[in-house]
């Protein structure tokens, strides 16, 4: 870690806010730069916590965070201000994916995302919100690649499926919980309602983080919006 990030990390935890406002004052404007530079690439690459990948995310497609780690992570106002208000939500599933250092990838990106503990009964209320959108993000060492926007409901045979395979009675006890729903571009790349709302090029350049048939995916779907491009 950058000397000065980690010393003002620890400024910041354990001293007051002049202290830090005059550690800074001391730094060269290369080093600050340095230092957020640092600063921002630990976090964006953070295994531990999606919260900055799930903001931008949000930020690029329109929608507004929602404070805390329960509910949905996002929404919009789909009325104008004088009109009833309607907010719509949505559920983000950012993954970042990056270099080892023998260059390796942790992971090739496929368009997917997972839920965590998730129920029968959670499924029902989501699918119970009609407008649910999805955003599904990917990043490679923090940058941002695409994203793309669709409805819950086109997760719905996919989770189903998990929930079914988990709880076969239909009935769950307290406290059980499918761990880890996760899903592909596969489970929902026939919804007619898929937008890519974010997609940086030149795609080539992405190739060994992406998997084929993904990438194949979203050259369709930018030529579909872009047919002229």
């Amino acid at each position: 870690m950058n000397k000065n990030l980690e010393h003002l990390l620890v400024l910041y935890a354990t001293k007051s806010r002049e202290e830090v406002r005059f550690a800074l004052a001391d730094l060269s404007r290369e080093s600050l730069e340095a230092t957020l530079i640092d600063l921002l690439t630990l976090y964006l690459n953070d295994a531990n916590s999606s919260t900055v990948r799930e903001w931008i995310t949000l930020h690029i497609a329109g929608y507004q965070p929602i404070e805390g780690k329960l509910g949905y992570n996002g929404y919009r106002m789909t009325a104008p201000a004088s009109e009833t208000e309607r907010k719509q939500f949505c559920e983000v599933k950012p993954v970042n994916t990056h270099h080892r250092a023998d260059g390796t990838l942790s992971r090739r990106l496929n368009g997917g995302g997972s839920f965590s503990d998730y129920t029968p009964e959670r499924l029902e209320k989501d699918l119970g919100k009609s407008d649910l959108q999805m955003l599904v993000s990917g990043f490679v060492d923090g940058h941002l690649v695409y994203i793309l926007e669709f409805p819950f409901s086109c997760l719905e045979r996919r989770l189903r499926a998990l929930l079914k395979k988990r709880f076969p009675s239909g009935q769950r006890k307290a406290n059980e919980y499918l761990r880890g729903a996760s899903f592909t571009f596969r489970d929902y790349k026939e919804c007619d309602k898929v937008r890519l709302l974010h997609l940086t090029e030149p795609i080539a350049h992405w190739e060994d983080a992406l998997t084929r048939e993904f990438r194949n995916y979203l050259v369709e779907l930018k030529n579909k919006e872009s047919p002229n491009a």
